[in-house]
């Protein structure tokens, strides 16, 4: 009976005991909870999108926030690198996607747990790595100096590959390279980077560009404007002239090196003026030195004439028609022949000599300056008419009377 009781008082001791131990432990070691606050997320399984030609858009990081718990003493222990959130990032496509976190901890025997976490997903944005090739732009900056004019640009290469995300090289719409021609005089070589950038003009970063350096031939000219000088072989028929000859335009604006300023007029190619007569115009090339060409190459020539025939004409006039030229002071004519025919032969262009009126045109005087009274026989004068020519004039001289007042 007595061992029975010994027994009892044993297991009450031991009960008492866990309690007691049990309470003392909850007191000083209690359950609690903490906030862990930007955790950052792990991206796995990437190698999978770059097997599907993806990439990530965004976000570029995942921070989420955490409550974990567990006994005050191992709370005071924790470490919260041993929090390990990740997303995994397999088997999605372009677009975006709702992507579950997984969170868990590192050290399962620390007695910590996780309570809670947001977010629990994350909204990711993927995108297709594609490739487009685009006509390189060539512009420029800056001024040459005067009389120099910038040439056709050539580039080496011409087009440029584009690879990237889709949105990213969608917003390329040119690449664009910047040439600074400021003062310069000549041919110059150089190699300029390229910029892939918008239809506003801003750059569009994380594009790769093949190549990123365009080679550039720069070529610089001197400018000079020139007279144009016509040229001709062979000589036309007997009685015929070219007239009225125009050279539009009668300067040109060439451009080369430093020696096109030594040129002080620049000849067209030799024109046979026998292929003139059955026209009235003809389009000529230059005869331009080597390196020298037309600023404008578009630019055309043009000679324009008439084919004109000459002839020889008689014409008559009469004393009474000619005009009297300085009379001296306190004389005067005495009585003349009025009547007396002179006959002249004139030569010139077909066309002028038909409508010209030789008193009118040639003016026949007599210039009476110094002389004194008597008799005189004086040579006529005629004024020059352009492109006609007096031959002969029959007689050539006119006999005067002068008498004292």
């Amino acid at each position: 009976m007595k061992r029975k009781s010994d027994i009892t008082a044993k297991i009450l001791t031991l009960v008492i005991a866990i309690f007691l131990w049990s309470y003392v432990m909850s007191d000083t070691n209690p359950i609690i909870e903490k906030p862990v606050r930007n955790v950052a997320v792990t991206y796995a399984n990437t190698a999978a999108l770059d097997r599907q030609g993806l990439v990530i858009m965004g976000p570029e990081e995942v921070k989420i926030n955490v409550r974990v718990s567990g006994q005050k003493a191992d709370m005071d222990k924790f470490l919260t690198s041993n929090i390990f959130a990740q997303v995994d990032l397999s088997g999605y496509s372009e677009g975006q996607v709702k992507v579950p976190v997984t969170v868990g901890i590192l050290d399962q025997t620390s007695g910590i747990s996780i309570l809670s976490y947001e977010p629990k997903e994350v909204l990711f944005t993927f995108d297709r790595i594609i490739t487009k090739e685009i006509p390189i732009t060539i512009t420029t900056s800056g001024e040459l100096p005067e009389s120099y004019v910038l040439g056709e640009i050539l580039a080496r290469p011409q087009s440029i590959l584009l690879r990237g995300p889709r949105t990213w090289v969608n917003e390329v719409d040119s690449a664009v390279a910047l040439v600074d021609i400021s003062g310069r005089t000549n041919i110059t070589n150089l190699s300029v980077p390229i910029k892939a950038v918008t239809d506003s003009g801003e750059e569009v970063r994380g594009v790769e560009k093949e190549p990123g350096i365009i080679d550039i031939t720069l070529p610089v000219f001197k400018t000079a404007l020139v007279p144009v000088q016509l040229t001709t072989v062979n000589e036309l028929p007997e009685g015929l002239s070219l007239t009225e000859i125009t050279i539009s335009p009668e300067e040109v604006m060439l451009k080369g090196d430093e020696s096109v300023d030594l040129l002080d007029r620049i000849e067209t190619m030799p024109i046979d003026v026998n292929g003139l007569l059955d026209n009235n115009s003809v389009e000529v090339q230059l005869n331009l030195p080597g390196g020298i060409t037309m600023l404008n190459q578009n630019e055309k020539i043009t000679v324009s004439y008439k084919v004109e025939e000459t002839v020889e004409e008689t014409r008559q006039f009469t004393l009474d028609q000619v005009m009297i030229l300085n009379l001296p002071e306190g004389l005067r004519l005495g009585e003349m022949d009025d009547g007396m025919v002179y006959t002249v032969v004139v030569k010139g262009y077909k066309s002028i000599i038909e409508s010209m009126d030789f008193v009118t045109d040639f003016k026949p005087a007599l210039d009476l300056k110094d002389l004194e009274a008597g008799n005189h026989e004086i040579g006529l004068s005629f004024s020059s008419v352009p492109d006609v020519t007096i031959e002969s004039v029959v007689p050539n001289i006119a006999v005067i009377n002068l008498i004292e007042e």
